[in-house]
């Protein structure tokens, strides 16, 4: 229910209810008061007809003083009149009040009862007490009440159609103010607050008023701005985020790259030796023109060799923006392998990527896990300075996130990089992804190299995971989520 209706049935309901004691109170008090005049009538009645009755009584005797009450019978006024003795052989029968309390009364004042008559109906009967002669007499005044019900009815009808017009008038009112006052300030109030849930901070509301709701449209327009200040600010710092991190980034891969220089070095080192040798023998005429082709032949074959490598390492320093699309994690972590081995093998380090039965595709950007995969292997070398083996696997695992990256339960494929060194110390696992934390020697890690490859899983929705017992190694383990928008 909108704010405006709420508002009008709650001033109708209180309007009704103020008109509806105002009518109660106003039946009561009109009843009373008719029944107040009815009352003081019968009793003015009484004493003027009783002093008329006992003057001709006294002057012209009983029969024109009875005659002058048939008189007053004849006449509409609604009120019956008849003289009762209230003693003697020919007292009048069912009095509405006891005869002795009548007599006692002093003159010229009257009694009046409610009572039912002989049919059961009620009226109202008032007794003014006459003594002529030695007996006591008294006019009895009786009136049905039937009148003061169709009064009693009408004043409670014209209260009620009162009350509903007035209620209907006001409800009708506050509906037309409240619309007009409230509901349409609300409404654009209302309108500017989608508005900015939409991002468009542009358009201020405007209200002509000089009430709250005014107040709350110009606090509304100037949070606009402050948000549209704010969305500028938070749009340069995300950019020059990305830019730091990018450079981080390259910065890392051009270190890794100058760690695998060595390794590469020596892959190349033995084509060359054989591109030489074949060519300086084709270049001396010594050979046949089979041995000329078998030659070329393994030159060729070494020259793709070398071109390779070189691509790989190329394709591996170079910067790029993300660029994710679906791939297969397996032959991601296989590549990785394949152009960390010589480095490895220096190190007498072995890598192995256990086999998988079933392939595990996601929607990353290659180049990118790539070169967090390459950050993990590469720490993971190092680790082993006495030589071991490094073993990757890829699986896919019903994983819930940790606490710091939030989410609900999913399935996840999680690539994890197994090593046998020296491991990591209880009190430094929770310092591995800072940026530039480090335990090697000086020289041998910058301490970028988890905490770019941490970025990396967190840009793509997923996490590392890492887990160590000192001596015996330690096991990070990559997320990134099965589907990726």
């Amino acid at each position: 229910m909108r704010l405006v209706q709420k508002l009008s049935l709650a001033f109708m309901l209180g309007t009704t209810a103020i008109l509806t004691a105002n009518g109660y109170l106003r039946v009561r008090r009109e009843v009373a008061l008719f029944q107040a005049d009815r009352v003081r009538d019968h009793d003015l009645i009484g004493r003027t007809l009783g002093a008329s009755v006992a003057a001709v009584w006294r002057s012209e005797g009983q029969h024109d003083a009875m005659a002058l009450v048939d008189a007053v019978n004849r006449g509409e006024g609604g009120i019956r009149v008849r003289w009762v003795w209230l003693a003697g052989p020919d007292a009048a029968p069912h009095l509405r009040t006891d005869a002795a309390e009548i007599a006692a009364l002093p003159p010229g004042s009257t009694v009046t009862h409610i009572a039912p008559d002989e049919a059961g109906e009620d009226e109202r009967f008032t007794y003014a007490p006459l003594r002529v002669g030695d007996r006591p007499g008294a006019l009895e005044l009786s009136e049905r009440l039937d009148s003061e019900r169709r009064t009693t009815r009408r004043t409670v009808a014209d209260t009620i159609q009162t009350t509903v017009i007035l209620a209907l008038v006001t409800t009708l009112l506050s509906y037309l103010l409240g619309s007009f006052f409230v509901g349409r300030p609300v409404r654009a109030l209302v309108e500017k607050a989608r508005q900015i849930g939409r991002g468009d901070f542009a358009g201020p509301v405007r209200l002509r008023s000089r009430d709250e709701l005014a107040e709350l449209g110009r606090e509304m327009n100037a949070t606009s701005e402050a948000l549209v200040a704010a969305d500028e600010r938070v749009r340069r710092e995300t950019a020059a985020r990305i830019a730091a991190l990018e450079q981080l980034r390259h910065a890392d891969r051009l270190s890794t790259v100058g760690k695998l220089a060595s390794g590469v070095a020596h892959e190349l080192g033995t084509p060359l030796n054989v591109v030489a040798a074949r060519a300086e023998m084709i270049g001396q005429g010594d050979v046949s023109p089979d041995e000329s082709r078998e030659y070329a032949r393994v030159i060729v074959d070494s020259a793709q060799k070398m071109t390779r490598i070189i691509r790989q390492l190329l394709e591996f320093a170079r910067r790029r923006g993300p660029r994710k699309e679906p791939r297969e994690l397996g032959a991601l972590a296989g590549h990785v392998l394949e152009l960390l081995r010589p480095l490895a093998e220096r190190q007498g380090v072995r890598l192995a990527l256990e086999p998988c039965p079933a392939t595990h595709e996601a929607s990353v950007d290659a180049v990118q896990i790539e070169q967090a995969l390459t950050n993990l292997v590469v720490n993971a070398v190092q680790a082993m300075p006495g030589g071991g083996a490094v073993t990757v696997r890829v699986d896919r695992e019903h994983a819930r996130p940790p606490a710091d990256h939030g989410g609900a339960e999913g399935e996840w494929v999680v690539v994890r990089v197994r090593d046998e060194g020296v491991g990591i110390a209880p009190g430094d696992l929770g310092r591995v992804f800072e940026p530039f934390f480090t335990t090697k020697d000086v020289g041998d890690g910058t301490g970028l190299g988890l905490s770019v490859s941490y970025g990396i899983a967190r840009d793509h929705g997923g996490w590392i995971d890492v887990s160590s017992t000192p001596g015996h190694g330690a096991t990070f383990a990559l997320f990134v989520p099965v589907e990726i928008g």
